[in-house]
């Protein structure tokens, strides 16, 4: 059996200094969703200089999941390949708001919310890309500086009718939202970031088009040649309802997530997003591509169980983790063996609910999610699968199961 996990992890730990630039752009272009453009891209690739590579990041909130890496893959690339990676911690432009994709305004941030939210950015992203290779800059640092005089001189080249030419922008006005003019300049901000980086080649999700658009158009007035707008899909949450990944919508895989859970939350992806999460996770050649279809139409469940090994295993380097947490899953779920080390222990309270008791485990987002499991019959007596209720009073020695992949042992 061929066995992609394997093959791609150990391709993730190659040094790329000596790739061609063909080879390179062959591993590149699974991961794009859009290129501006795919010729200024190889010219670029084919110069034989070290390129100055830019991904910003807003901070406006704490966590990242999975989708925010995606891009950050595209860097890790670019840095085996020998490239200058820059990370931008948008700490000025957070404040402003991007207004990609919103139907509404952005919820305003102050200097502290920012900061609370990015002091832990940098140890989340180390997990999959070794920050202390990057150059790491905060925005705030040089667009604070900007003469207001400096600033007019680059709107006076911009027309207005075009900076509002953005769906996102025509869809709020037609609904009577508001748009700030702080909005309409973000992407003028970026280009100002790209500018004092001198970037080559910028890297952020699809939605990003517009922004990096006017990057594009503003690096000329400073004699640079304009950057190429490297895109990536914006990922699709593990519900397969066609949303994109988001805490909003309970459809994500959290950085922080414990490697058997992100174990268990690739295998209840559908089968439609199995390439879709290889090409955004794994080195995949171009010229790979038709095999991995082949595969994953063949055997769905071999291939997804070897993706959920893959991305098991990527922070660590070392395919053995993956490796326990497929064994441990196939026991669990194929063989239907719980052993009490599966179970989080929870020590029984006089008077306290198992609604309080399930709560207080840190498993579950809200006690709101507790109840919709129960009212799902979703959680169950493992000894003879019998479905709870609310008004269950657990004795010690019960394991349950509540919802698909979560087991408790009653102490």
């Amino acid at each position: 059996m061929k066995r992609f996990d394997e093959k791609y992890l150990e391709r993730s730990k190659e040094s790329w200094d000596k790739i061609s630039p063909e080879e390179f752009l062959g591993f590149l272009m699974p991961k794009a969703e859009q290129i501006l453009s795919k010729d200024s891209l190889r010219e670029v690739l084919q110069s034989g200089r070290k390129l100055n590579i830019k991904l910003g990041i807003d901070p406006t909130g704490k966590d990242i999941h999975l989708g925010h890496l995606v891009p950050v893959m595209v860097l890790r690339q670019f840095l085996r390949a020998g490239h200058r990676i820059h990370l931008i911690i948008g700490d000025f432009t957070a404040k402003v708001g991007d207004p990609s994709g919103r139907t509404t305004s952005r919820k305003s941030l102050t200097d502290a919310d920012i900061k609370d939210n990015y002091k832990t950015y940098i140890a989340q992203v180390d997990r999959y890309i070794k920050t202390g290779k990057l150059k790491i800059h905060h925005n705030a640092d040089w667009l604070e500086k900007v003469k207001l005089s400096d600033f007019f001189g680059i709107l006076e080249r911009i027309n207005l009718s075009d900076a509002i030419q953005r769906d996102d922008f025509r869809t709020r006005m037609k609904n009577g939202q508001g748009v700030s003019l702080s909005e309409v300049c973000y992407g003028i901000l970026m280009a100002i970031d790209s500018v004092e980086l001198k970037t080559d080649i910028e890297v952020g999700g699809v939605d990003q088009l517009l922004n990096f658009q006017q990057a594009r158009q503003i690096m000329p007035f400073y004699g640079l040649k304009e950057e190429v707008a490297f895109t990536v899909p914006i990922l699709e949450g593990t519900s397969g309802d066609g949303r994109k990944m988001s805490k909003s919508f309970e459809n994500y895989i959290a950085v922080t997530a414990s490697p058997e859970e992100k174990f268990g939350k690739i295998m209840s992806i559908p089968d439609k997003l199995i390439l879709i999460y290889f090409k955004s996770f794994a080195d995949v050649h171009e010229s790979e591509i038709e095999e991995l279809k082949e595969f994953i139409a063949r055997e769905p469940m071999e291939a997804k169980k070897q993706l959920a090994t893959f991305i098991s295993s990527l922070e660590f380097g070392d395919l053995k983790k993956g490796l326990e947490e497929r064994d441990k899953f196939e026991r669990k779920f194929s063989k239907e063996i719980i052993s009490d080390e599966d179970c989080f222990a929870i020590k029984i309270e006089a008077g306290v609910s198992v609604l309080e008791l399930l709560f207080e485990t840190g498993q579950f987002e809200s006690k709101g999610e507790i109840r919709r499991l129960f009212g799902e019959k979703s959680v169950r007596n493992l000894a003879d699968d019998d479905i709870l209720g609310l008004d269950y009073s657990p004795a010690v020695g019960e394991k349950i199961r509540v919802g698909k992949r979560k087991f408790f042992i009653f102490k």
